[in-house]
């Protein structure tokens, strides 16, 4: 008996020491609430005709539904094996987020240093995310149902890159960088829907700066970037026309952001410049977008707090007045934490849109994930609650 116990201390020991050395974690958190969308596109006999809608939502929330593994292994001289993989939820219906993806939020694994930094592989965020997203209101704040129209700037990562090595580099005095580089996979030719991104940020005390490139080729074919999910991405009228038929052959963007915090408050602003390049259906012409954001939060107590922003997105005309559309757009929130873990909110996001879309027709309202709207502005009301695991 004696030495039955002392062979199960050892196994405990050397359990022990392993769950030491080794960790992984089983995360998430839900996002589940009330909205009113005052102006959803509804089709009858091929006319949109607009209508109210009231839904039970988990899409457009303050931070998408999902859960996660993630894990590291201590592998000693300050190296570990990292992973991570992350699957989007939509609570309404139980089916997966990300165009219905398993793990369509993020899966990788890879290499990390504590001298060096990390090498990562899979399916993963861009440097935009990395070096500027959170400076933004809807990564920071509100959420899909109040990012840029269509986030085509992808400012709130709606877009992931899939066959994606990635590099991040240790913290040097409050300064981090980091790249991504996509292998596009099509046999035969080596670039075709490649791509990468580049990212620098700095954070310490009250300053936060960040500035990121990218550029992806074949953005919007099947597997391309901005078709990444099982279910192919569809693209609303803001930028429908620069992506359907005869497409644009690349994409490019270009985004840098700050915060300052003042006390309780913190103030933040976003800027980006997306082009869709070589456009075939315009005679190679390439289309601009530029966007403007500003929003501030003010923490009142450590459990409440608001916060708002204003946005301005600019399209420039390709032809005649085709893509010459403007979006303004307003959100605001009231969050109130009730433990660390569950807090409740109330939001709020307004827009109105003109001149001519990427088809060539009046420009619609376009919130976040929303899509289009059935005229050119549109309101969404938001009651939830947020829960973390």
């Amino acid at each position: 008996m004696k030495k039955v116990s002392v062979i199960l201390l050892g196994m405990g020991a050397c359990m022990g020491v392993a769950h030491a050395q080794s960790s992984v974690t089983l995360y998430g958190l839900l996002d589940e609430g009330v909205m009113l969308n005052t102006n959803n596109k509804v089709t009858v006999n091929g006319v949109n005709v607009g209508g109210r809608q009231v839904l039970i939502d988990s899409a457009s929330g303050t931070q998408g539904s999902r859960w996660g593994l993630k894990g590291s292994e201590d592998l000693g001289g300050g190296l570990k094996a990292i992973f991570t993989l992350e699957s989007g939820l939509n609570l309404s219906n139980g089916a997966f987020g990300q165009g219905n993806t398993p793990f369509g939020r993020q899966a990788f694994v890879g290499l990390s240093s504590d001298k060096f930094g990390a090498v990562t592989l899979g399916r993963q965020y861009d440097s935009i995310n990395d070096y500027v997203g959170l400076f933004g209101y809807a990564l920071a704040y509100g959420g899909s149902a109040t990012e840029h129209p269509g986030d085509l700037d992808n400012v709130n990562h709606t877009f992931r890159a899939n066959n994606t090595i990635k590099y991040t580099s240790p913290n040097f005095n409050g300064v981090t960088f980091g790249g991504t580089v996509t292998l596009g996979g099509v046999a035969g030719s080596v670039s075709t829907q490649s791509g990468y991104t580049a990212g620098v940020g700095y954070n310490a005390g009250p300053i936060g700066l960040g500035a990121s490139y990218e550029f992806f080729k074949n953005p919007s074919a099947v597997g391309g970037f901005l078709s990444d999910n099982v279910n192919a991405t569809s693209f609303n009228s803001l930028n429908a026309g620069y992506l359907g038929t005869n497409p644009a052959s690349s994409l490019q963007i270009i985004a840098a952001g700050g915060r300052y915090f003042i006390g309780p408050a913190t103030i933040g602003v976003v800027y980006s410049n997306t082009k869709y390049l070589n456009i075939g259906a315009f005679k190679g012409a390439t289309a601009t977008f530029n966007d403007i954001e500003i929003n501030a939060k003010y923490q009142f107590t450590p459990a409440l707090y608001v916060a708002g922003e204003y946005n301005y997105t600019k399209g420039n005309a390709v032809t005649g007045n085709t893509g010459n559309q403007k979006y303004n757009q307003f959100s605001a929130i009231i969050d109130y934490a009730l433990s660390k873990r569950t807090d409740v909110y109330l939001q709020g996001t307004f827009q109105q849109a003109s001149g001519t879309n990427s088809n060539g027709t009046a420009a619609v309202a376009d919130i976040g994930s929303l899509g289009d709207s059935s005229n050119n502005h549109q309101a969404v009301v938001r009651v939830a609650v947020h829960h973390k695991f």
